[in-house]
């Protein structure tokens, strides 16, 4: 029946979703070792990451089947496969540096708001867990009833790498700042004023683009020529102003 209702472009149901994900419900397409970990880290609720990450990914589910229309299913879809990437491209960005450097990226989010910041670290490294098994799920999941196709695929990368290329510069630029505290306090305040005046517009304009690429993805409107001249004028003003920045920044005696 999913094989027809996709030929004929008509919605899903709830259960037709989760006997399409069974397999992967039931073994998530993790590696071993990845796999072990996640089944084995027991939460304060008494669920393993595992078992929380199917719930979560039930109830994306449930929101997929809750659209009226076949387009409105592929629509959301879309947008949950990009809001998971995200915590996949964050993590990849983050990683190895610390969490104030990044903090600003989660601080309003749950649970990280509820949590001392000393524990971010562990619980961005959960939600990448969480977001890879998504991603991986709602990629299968639309080559099937979807039948994304390699123009699709490019859409998706095109948006992972252009997020990347934000979080560098911001998470970078913050690094820098970051490590003059305790050193040269005064200096720091006034190059963190410099990135709140000179760089955080940019990358305010630049996640403008962002939610524009991740809208006109969803709803299969995307203009990769328009976006592609956009992100190319925004670089050409990231050298301008990224030379500023540096030109403040103290040297080391």
């Amino acid at each position: 029946m999913p094989i027809l209702k996709r030929l004929l472009k008509r919605p899903l149901t709830s259960a037709d979703l989760h006997r399409l994900t069974r397999q992967n419900l039931m073994k998530p397409p993790l590696p071993k070792e990845m796999y072990e970990a996640a089944a084995g880290l027991i939460g304060k609720s008494g669920l393993s990451l595992l078992d929380y990450w199917r719930k979560a990914f039930s109830m994306q589910l449930d929101e997929i089947a809750a659209q009226k229309t076949w387009q409105g299913q592929r629509a959301r879809l879309l947008e949950l496969f990009l809001a998971e990437q995200g915590w996949c491209d964050i993590f990849a960005s983050a990683k190895d540096i610390e969490a104030p450097v990044w903090g600003h990226l989660v601080a309003e989010v749950e649970p990280f708001a509820a949590i001392p910041k000393e524990h971010w670290k562990g619980l961005l490294s959960q939600k990448y867990i969480i977001a890879l098994l998504s991603v991986a799920c709602l990629e299968e999941l639309g080559a099937k009833i979807h039948a994304f196709n390699s123009a699709k695929k490019l859409e998706l990368r095109l948006h992972s790498e252009y997020y990347r290329e934000i979080l560098e510069l911001d998470l970078q630029t913050n690094t820098m700042v970051h490590q003059m505290f305790g050193h040269d306090d005064e200096g720091a305040f006034e190059l963190g004023g410099l990135k709140d005046d000179v760089i955080n517009p940019l990358i305010a304009d630049q996640y403008k683009l962002l939610d524009l690429m991740a809208e006109q993805i969803a709803n299969s409107q995307i203009d990769i020529v328009s976006v592609k001249e956009k992100i190319d004028a925004f670089d050409v003003r990231k050298r301008e102003l990224v030379g500023v920045f540096l030109a403040n920044v103290p040297k080391s005696p």
